[in-house]
């Protein structure tokens, strides 16, 4: 018994070593060139930009703005109105009295085999005609320099597809809550080191900005090969990998922010579809769940428990008990200073890490709801239109 009690301590020293190597990774962004900053002028013509928008009139002119106030080298600004009915095509015909770069492409009828947002960004994507194509969404704000920043970034690497992790703009209690937590869940998995490598099969890319060479997404065939499927982009990254595209992810906080969803509602929604479309499995989802238990609700309950235990028992004469408490301490420093530094990166609130165990606690539960609607093979209805039904590219 003696034996295995402490080979089980030596594994848990092991996790919590893993925890604190993590402030290792969090310090090599910016030297390993994962940070794009803001740049200047380019090239005027150079990149047209793809906006697919379903129902966002109350956004898409202050996203307009941001794109067309980025200077000449936004050569054109193609809107997909995806069978909206709420006056999105008015808003853009208004800036594009104004500014002649904005172009509007109505889609009434949605082809069978075809999810919505993939469909208008492949319209979009073939009536473009700069170098470099941007796909945006309507809820993206770009700041001052950051697209010429991020086109800069991209030739220097060489790469014909980059992605990035935009800078939070979040403003509820449920937002700052659960969106920096959902977006650590993605970044585990996708981390830029591994998604980054020509060598890997990682591949990612996030809808909210994704800048691609016009010719290799021509040689991809556009979004076909994420046509019918639950979300657009990580579908489409792995085609393009596996196409032997070079891809690229980066930290983007200079280059745009995004506030993705409003209200708890929303969020449950929205990530749950997030988390089915990304994971792609259901042991991967099961895992999320089991990594912010084990790896965050736990040792935050337990830390202090042990501490209370081993006052009442005057400082236990068990090396064992005494052990764990010191490891249970270190674990939860980890979490919280590794948490605090990954906030920062996205430029998240971090005093609502006070409240992370409750985070953890409702992250886990859209997880277990991600899980059963991929098990149960529940349709997934996005804003009022029925998302695709395979998790993987290339479905039929």
């Amino acid at each position: 018994m003696t034996t295995s009690l402490w080979i089980g301590l030596t594994a848990y020293a092991v996790v919590v070593a893993g925890w604190w190597a993590r402030h290792v990774a969090l310090s090599l962004p910016r030297r390993l060139g994962l940070v794009i900053e803001p740049g200047g002028p380019a090239p005027p013509g150079v990149i047209s930009v793809v906006v697919p928008a379903r129902n966002e009139q109350a956004h898409i002119a202050a996203c307009l703005k941001t794109l067309l106030d980025q200077g000449p080298a936004v050569g054109e600004v193609i809107v997909v109105d995806d069978r909206s009915d709420d006056g999105t095509g008015a808003a853009v015909m208004e800036m594009a009295a104004v500014d002649s770069r904005v172009r509007l492409t109505r889609v009434d009828t949605l082809p069978q085999g075809w999810a919505g947002k993939a469909h208008a960004c492949h319209v979009g994507g073939h009536a473009a005609t700069g170098e470099w194509i941007l796909f945006t969404d309507a809820d993206c704000r770009f700041l001052p320099g950051g697209l010429t920043g991020a086109l800069a970034y991209a030739e220097r690497y060489d790469v014909e597809l980059l992605s990035l992790w935009p800078r939070a703009d979040h403003r509820s209690f449920w937002e700052h809550m659960l969106i920096p937590l959902c977006g650590a869940l993605i970044l585990y998995w996708f981390p830029p080191l591994r998604a980054n490598w020509a060598s890997s099969r990682l591949a990612y890319a996030s809808g909210q900005f994704i800048l691609i060479r016009r010719d290799a997404y021509t040689r991809i065939d556009g979004h076909r090969s994420a046509r019918n499927t639950v979300i657009e982009d990580v579908p489409l990254a792995q085609h393009a990998k596996r196409a032997g595209l070079r891809l690229r992810t980066a930290l983007g906080a200079d280059v745009m922010s995004v506030r993705m969803y409003v209200g708890y509602r929303e969020i449950r929604n929205g990530w749950t579809r997030i988390f089915v479309g990304a994971l792609q499995r259901p042991w991967k989802l099961l895992w999320s769940v089991w990594s912010l238990i084990g790896g965050s609700i736990l040792p935050s309950v337990g830390a202090p428990v042990a501490a209370v235990v081993l006052w009442i028992d005057g400082g236990s004469d068990i090396p064992a008990i005494r052990v764990l408490c010191t490891l249970l301490w270190l674990h939860v420093v980890a979490v919280y200073t590794v948490s605090f530094r990954a906030w920062g990166l996205c430029r998240c609130r971090r005093r609502y890490l006070l409240f992370y165990p409750v985070s953890c606690a409702v992250v886990a539960a859209l997880l277990l709801r991600a899980a059963w609607w991929m098990v149960a093979r529940r349709p997934i209805v996005w804003r009022g239109s029925t998302t695709g039904t395979s998790v993987f590219p290339d479905a039929p």
